[in-house]
């Protein structure tokens, strides 16, 4: 029986609408011609949203009969994929689950043969429209259970490389970010249901379950009924079955101290009981901050005219702007876009820069008409920016550290330079138009450079790609390739390649390494000009201008191209993408990179870490062995070398010189035991292997 009123315990966990509202909810969603959800995604919706009433849109009154409408206010998010519509709402903190099919774990499963990769479809309308909801298959729950746990491990191994620990966060400041969330369909074998994924905020939501003691497993496969009580080897699929029974257990703890619960040592029934009180006090006192949480849940998805409805593409571009912190806001209140018009301003008052390139980088006029060559016009854009951000005369680099209210060159730190790489992405985005260019993704110097500036070689763009491609090595081609392909990186990321070390991407190294490894191949090259040519084209077009599109076999076709104001890809064969930064790289055979295997590329950090530990146990007994050996060894000398014992001044100096040196390795020794003893982690965690991560599915933790 579902504790409903009056018998429930009020408190600061909110209960599930009642279910007249849940209907209404989902009649609503139905009616409004922005929501292409079906009944049974908003029936799931309707589970996962409080305070619904408001949120519902009414004609009528109650002597002409009320009629529900739609919603009152959804959120219009457009992509290049479409139209995204979000309904903004509050939402239980113990609600939705995580995603395991969004962008940054796409590189991680598709490389893994041991991790099940299921079918994922778009489900269409009766009209052949596109439903905001994402289908997928398995074919038993186990295979779902194992991609999973996969998942899970990924997000564990990013979070140990994090300096900051999220889950002690929320449980101290609460959520202040929303979630975005949308709708999964999942088919394992004849059963088939809805749940509600993350499309941003999966960290975040698992470590909300986790202050709830939920398994991360519960938004997505229900809760295993033993939690409360229930049977072992079942579970409650539908939340509407047990999630108002949960949020009784919390409302009855909430303000209990554990400590107060009393454990009986002589009964063990009675000290079980006790236990699991305080499991719930507990509960209820770290997820309190989370009780209730702002979230965004995608309604609606309407393709772009012209384009193939790729509802899966628009959730994936909203998901990287979101992680990558793209530099989306160009208000004044926008602190990396307030600062740039701040370099800006300074840079025109002193006359660093022209009228018309004050007014590319404000916004007001088209990057484009920074030159009648498209190419070049892109090349005169970045070079522009670098002198404004990354100035490396004496006048300059004086003018923006006063204006930046930074400290002397000698004393930048990496954050000085996170906030450089901001402003510039800013600055490229408006001049641009608004095309997304995230600060992460970008090509950020490294801050002993930022108080010397971006050197150019200060040739023109057709000067500098034929010295780049040319075929004799020299310290000019050098140069030039590396000029070059800084120049490429507004087109690459603006192509959603190249990524950054971001968010929970299995690979994280930094973009300067993947351009290192690519400017020393002709093929690295190649893709280079082409991602000028096709922010190029991007910039053409939004100044209004006629774009000739290029002759098919004038590229290679790594990239995707703008046509009609569509991206699409040249040669659909050989798309560029993440991965060709990221796993081999083809080896130069006579100048021609010839597609070949390639030299595997630098481990990231999760994988050094695992090479390191594969023999962990092992050093520990031997280190402890050798230490034991020195302890005793020491304790064996002690009354040797005490009073008494004739030592000449020679003996007694390189007596002393051996112990000093014992003494600073046993001190770092020391110092290493202690970080490692109060910095606890998961160790386990760290590879992503299926092997490697435990999956509790039977009851909550």
């Amino acid at each position: 029986m579902s504790p409903r009123r009056p018998q429930r315990t009020s408190g600061p966990f909110s209960y599930l609408d009642e279910p007249e509202y849940r209907a209404n909810f989902v009649e609503a969603g139905l009616a409004d011609p922005r929501c292409t959800l079906d009944r049974s995604a908003l029936e799931r919706l309707a589970t996962e949203v409080i305070n619904l009433k408001p949120l519902i849109a009414t004609s009528g009154t109650k002597k002409t009969g009320i009629v529900i409408t739609g919603f009152k206010t959804v959120h219009e998010v457009p992509t290049e994929h479409g139209t995204l519509y979000e309904l903004r709402v509050k939402q239980p903190g113990l609600a939705s689950a995580i995603n395991q099919f969004n962008i940054r774990f796409a590189y991680d499963v598709a490389h893994s043969a041991a991790v099940p990769t299921p079918r994922v479809v778009p489900v269409t309308t009766p009209e052949g429209g596109q439903r905001a909801v994402l289908e997928v298959e398995f074919e038993s729950e186990k295979a779902l259970t194992e991609h999973l746990t996969f998942i899970e491990g990924r997000l564990t191994a990013a979070e140990n490389a994090r300096n900051y620990d999220l889950k002690a966060d929320l449980a101290v400041s609460g959520q202040d970010e929303r979630a975005t969330y949308h709708v999964v369909r999942y088919r394992v074998g004849d059963q088939v249901w809805d749940t509600t994924a993350a499309t941003a905020g999966s960290n975040r939501t698992r470590h909300r379950h986790d202050l709830f003691g939920l398994q991360p497993a519960a938004g997505l496969l229900g809760l295993p009924q033993q939690v409360l009580g229930g049977p072992a080897g079942q579970r409650w699929r539908n939340p509407a079955d047990w999630r108002d029974r949960f949020t009784a257990q919390l409302n009855k703890y909430s303000g209990v101290d554990p400590e107060d619960i009393e454990v009986p040592l002589d009964d063990p029934e009675k000290a079980e009981e006790a236990l699991e009180e305080r499991r719930w006090a507990t509960r209820a006192a770290d997820a309190l901050q989370v009780a209730i949480t702002d979230a965004a849940f995608v309604i609606g998805y309407v393709p772009k005219d012209g384009t193939r409805p790729d509802f899966d593409a628009a959730l994936a571009s909203t998901n990287l702007r979101t992680h990558l912190r793209g530099p989306l806001d160009f208000s004044g209140t926008n602190q990396a876009m307030a600062s740039g018009r701040k370099l800006v301003d300074g840079a025109y008052a002193d006359t660093a820069i022209t009228e018309l390139e004050h007014a590319v980088l404000t916004g007001a006029t088209p990057a484009a008409f920074l030159d009648d060559d498209p190419r070049e016009a892109v090349v005169k854009l970045v070079r522009l920016v670098d002198r404004v951000v990354f100035p490396s005369d004496t006048p300059s680099l004086r003018r923006t550290t006063k204006l930046l209210v930074e400290p002397s060159p000698s004393q930048l730190r990496v954050e000085h330079a996170k906030t450089r790489g901001e402003i510039r992405s800013a600055l490229l985005t408006a001049a641009v138009g608004g095309v997304d260019l995230p600060a992460a993704a970008m090509d950020t110097p490294h801050k002993s450079l930022v108080g010397k500036g971006i050197d150019t070689t200060g040739l023109s763009a057709a000067e500098l790609i034929a010295a780049a491609a040319s075929a004799e090595p020299s310290t000019d081609r050098d140069a030039a390739r590396t000029e070059l392909a800084h120049l490429a990186v507004p087109g690459l990321v603006n192509g959603k390649v190249l990524l950054g070390p971001y968010g929970s991407t299995g690979d994280r190294r930094a973009v300067s390494t993947k351009l290192a490894a690519a400017r020393i191949t002709d093929d690295g090259i190649a893709l280079f000009v082409e991602a000028i040519d096709t922010f190029a084209e991007v910039m053409q077009r939004r100044a209004g201008r006629e774009v000739m599109l290029r002759p098919q076999g004038a590229v290679e076709g790594r990239l995707r191209r703008v046509a009609n104001g569509a991206a699409v890809a040249i040669d659909t064969a050989k798309p560029a993408h993440s991965e060709w930064f990221t796993t081999h790289w083809p080896p130069v055979q006579d100048g021609d990179s010839g597609g070949g295997a390639g030299t595997a590329s630098d481990l990231s950090p999760s994988e050094e870490w695992e090479a390191k530990f594969k023999d962990i146990t092992g050093l520990i007994e031997k280190a402890k062995k050798s230490l034991t050996t020195l302890d005793k060894h020491f304790e064996a000398m002690c009354p040797l070398v005490g009073p008494g014992r004739d030592m000449s001044a020679d003996e007694r100096e390189g007596w002393g010189d051996k112990l000093e040196e014992l003494r600073s390795i046993a001190q770092s020794a020391g110092e290493h035991l202690r970080k490692l003893r109060y910095r606890p982690t998961v160790t386990e965690a760290t590879t992503g292997g299926i092997n490697e991560f435990l999956f509790g599915t039977e009851q909550a933790g």
